[in-house]
Parts: C-alpha cells; structure tokens; sequence
C-alpha cells in the first residue's frame, strides 16, 4: 500500500498573506475534521513505511529508540552547553548559590493539536498541516511555518518579504508585545515574560522556578505584521532530582576538563601567545568574574533529544558570552 496523498487544499482558500493584526478566528467544524484526518494520514503512512526491498522484516533490538531522520534539517539553536578549551581563572571568588537538586528535562514531541494552535495564531486559518513528514509544514502563499517533533518541537516561521536594503523594522515596544500575545500563547510561553530586544520580542522560560538559557522564543515584526519566528513547542519533561554543583565545585570541574580537553581548528585555547597558531575560533576571556544558575539547553550533534539540563553561566571579563557548565 502506497503513502496517502497529501490533503488538497480547498478550491476556496485565500493565497494571500496570514493576518496577524487581527485575532485568529474561531476553529470550524471542518477544520476539525481536516486534523482528524490528517493524524490518521499520519499514522497510516507510519504503519505503511517502506522496508528492505528482499520482503524480509529487519527486527529492532530490544533497548534501541528509531528516530525519523529530519527531511529538513532542524535550527541549531544559538546558545547551547558547553565550553572551549583552555585555561579558565577564576577572577574573584564565587559564592552564588543555587539549588541543592535538580534534574534534567528532556524536550519532547509536541501534541498534533498545540501544532494547529501555533498555526492558527500565525493566520493559516484552514490550511492543511502536513503531519506525515518531519518536519510538519503548513504553507500559505508566502508564509511557512515548519515543526521538527523530533528535535523537541523546535519550530520557525517564516514569510518571504522584499528587502530595500533598510535597516530592521521596528514597530516600538508597546506595539510588538501586543501583535505578539497570541502566538506566545499558542506557542506555550508566557507573554508576561516577554521582553523587547532589538526591535524583537524575546521569551525564556523559566523551569521549576529558575530562569532557562538557549530555550528562547524570538518573534520578529516588520511593516505588515510578524515576519519570522522560532521557537519550541514540545513540552519539557523531567526526570529524577539529583544532587548538583555549587558555582565554585562546577567551574573547579570546568577548570579541569577544558585544560584536558584537546583544541580544533574551530576551537581554540584560552591562554594563546604569539607562539600560537592562528585558528578559527579563540576564546575571547579567560577572566570568571560571576556565575548564575540556569536550566540550560543541551542538543546533540545529531540534531535529536535536545534537554534541559541544571547548569552554571559563567561570566567573563571583557565578553558578553558566557560560559554554561553543568551544575
């Protein structure tokens, strides 16, 4: 049995822009419908996959977790755990505290019916999601928003404008967090945590109280409204709590590992000299001058099981990049 054929648009449906000045409308019945429809074309064409061409069924070892391979690479978040190697110095003493527990949250898929949510506050209205890829993708002339539920419902919206070379728009705070509400909303975030950035709305969570780090939602406007996006969809679920670092045992355990840890030509060392090679990427500071406790994202190369993980931001003299160790 062959994979079904991807709903059809209705003959009906508008081909403009999605509308974000106004509020987004009222599900119907047929929209409802359209979903149920599309979760069962979702689960047929799971159930119908293709295999090895010899006829035979390839049985998975009991313990491994198959994972859909992105047909659309997923966003690399910008801030992730981790460090570059080399030597750290600890510029005056850290007494910060934090939790004396904590545990990892893992980013999971998102629910079909949050997807339908984001996509109606972003004015696709009736336009079919197409649940049976990753990522799930829903288009409407110009404007796409796509979902990878493999990688944490890490999602991005986007709608082609045409550029004259102009600096960003900036619509003025008071404006942006209003426009924005209902998407924060329909994304899971809280838009009382919205805060206005560079002509763009930023939302970080917070998790068991504690303020997160690489986990943001970003909204950015331009004349006609929101103009692109991204963010994550899939809810956050924990595992069980675990003793953790204060700030000075986590950056002496920081300390430890970069001095072993080898550099690449894209990482460098801190303390670098005239007889140094000239690389790609050096450490700005060596200098710790502060340390903040986070839940910081955590995402494998491999694009997939991003988390959360308890963790140590460590400030450094000279530079706004801060270094995320886990606690």
């Amino acid at each position: 049995m062959g994979s079904p054929a991807p709903p059809a648009r209705r003959s009906s449906e508008s081909a403009g822009a999605p509308r974000h000045e106004l509020p987004p409308r009222r599900r119907t019945a047929a929209r409802r419908t359209l979903g149920l429809l599309l979760v069962a074309a979702g689960l047929l064409t799971a159930c119908t996959g293709t295999g090895p061409r010899t006829g035979d069924t390839v049985p998975v070892p009991s313990g491994v977790e198959v994972v859909r391979a992105p047909a659309v690479p997923p966003l690399y978040p910008e801030q992730r755990l981790g460090f570059l190697p080399g030597t750290y110095v600890m510029a005056r003493p850290l007494t910060e505290r934090g939790p004396a527990t904590g545990r990892t949250y893992a980013l999971n898929t998102p629910a079909q019916r949050h997807a339908i949510a984001l996509a109606d506050a972003l004015g696709f209205d009736d336009a079919p999601i197409g649940f049976d890829g990753n990522p799930w993708t829903v288009t409407r002339g110009e404007a796409t928003l796509e979902i990878w539920p493999d990688s944490g419902g890490r999602w991005r919206y986007l709608r082609q404008q045409q550029t004259n070379g102009e600096g960003p728009y900036d619509s003025g705070q008071r404006q942006a967090l209003a426009l924005t509400q209902p998407v924060l909303r329909a994304a899971g975030v809280d838009p009382a945590l919205a805060r206005f950035d560079g002509g763009q709305v930023v939302v970080e969570p917070r998790v068991a109280g504690h303020p997160t780090w690489g986990w943001q939602t970003k909204v950015q406007l331009d004349e006609r409204g929101i103009g692109y996006a991204t963010g994550w969809l899939g809810p956050a679920r924990g595992d069980a709590d675990r003793p953790l670092l204060d700030a000075g045992q986590a950056f002496a355990r920081l300390q430890q590992e970069a001095a072993a840890t080898p550099s690449s030509g894209q990482l460098c060392p801190a303390a670098h000299g005239a007889g140094t090679p000239p690389c790609a990427r050096r450490n700005p500071s060596a200098n710790v001058t502060g340390a903040r406790f986070v839940y910081a994202l955590d995402w494998g190369n491999d694009g997939h099981h991003p988390r959360l993980v308890p963790a140590w931001l460590f400030s450094r003299e000279g530079t706004d990049e801060p270094v995320a160790f886990p606690a």
